[in-house]
């Protein structure tokens, strides 16, 4: 799948919490754009997503990570393993993450394929540490990263990412702070975590609270995702009244 002419392709690769709620995939995007394809976070159940909507892992010139809990990163370890034996990959592969990605990735695949790792791979996986708060360069992509109101220990992100002409930005886990209307305004899509229905828990954001907040969010395409379980049962309600709900293997074009 390529990009639209001068513009930016958005699939879905999951749309859940943490627990997969709905039986829905962990929260994960892959972007299509003029100077490659690359993913947003990569849980344990995305290396399935991208086969079964047969987006080819090699494609892959980078992995951008909001922040560094298991259901974000768990399957970087499936997918470099993927790489080295499947495909034989010779390209290097970026990871890009908030401080502490180098450590997190060396900690992941020493847990979990510790051979393959002390070998070596057969590619090299540079990793770039966001600035937060502040602007990095990853390839092609000038990255604003901004702390997330989750988990500060693993330093939880909230991106915005300019594409082929356009702006994604992407709130990833995070609970309300006034500081998203600043870093989604004027972004093409605006990719917002909506794990509860009502309520205001500090670390995730509630339909509730973006009702409440929406005239400060200065930006017209949201894509609410990271759906728990009542905000899946409920999310044909959610687009009966305006809002756009993520559903695994959902395209955007932007």
């Amino acid at each position: 799948m390529s990009a639209p002419a001068g513009g930016a392709r958005l699939t879905v690769l999951g749309s859940a919490d943490a627990f997969n709620s709905g039986g829905r995939a962990h929260s994960a995007y892959w972007v299509d754009e003029p100077s490659g394809p690359f993913v947003v976070d990569f849980g344990p159940t995305t290396l399935a997503q991208c086969k079964r909507l047969q987006l080819e892992p090699d494609a892959l010139d980078a992995v951008l990570l909001t922040h560094l809990h298991g259901d974000h990163i768990g399957g970087l370890p499936v997918l470099l393993v993927d790489l080295q034996y499947r495909v034989r990959r010779q390209r290097p592969l970026t990871l890009a993450g908030p401080p502490g990605t180098a450590a997190r990735l060396s900690t992941l695949m020493r847990g979990a394929y510790p051979d393959v790792w002390s070998k070596g791979l057969s590619f090299a996986t540079p990793v770039v540490e966001f600035a937060v708060p502040g602007e990095t360069v990853v390839g092609p992509r000038r990255v604003r990263a901004i702390a997330a109101a989750h988990d500060r220990e693993h330093h939880a992100c909230s991106l915005r990412i300019g594409v082929g002409g356009r702006v994604l930005v992407f709130s990833g886990d995070t609970g309300w702070q006034p500081t998203l209307g600043t870093l989604a305004e004027g972004a093409d899509l605006f990719v917002c975590e909506c794990t509860d229905w009502t309520g205001g828990y500090e670390a995730h954001l509630s339909l509730e609270v973006l009702e409440r907040e929406r005239a400060s969010l200065p930006v017209d395409r949201m894509l609410l995702t990271h759906l728990g379980p009542i905000m899946r049962m409920n999310a044909p309600q959610v687009r009966q009244s305006g809002w756009q709900v993520a559903e695994d293997g959902d395209v955007l074009d932007l």
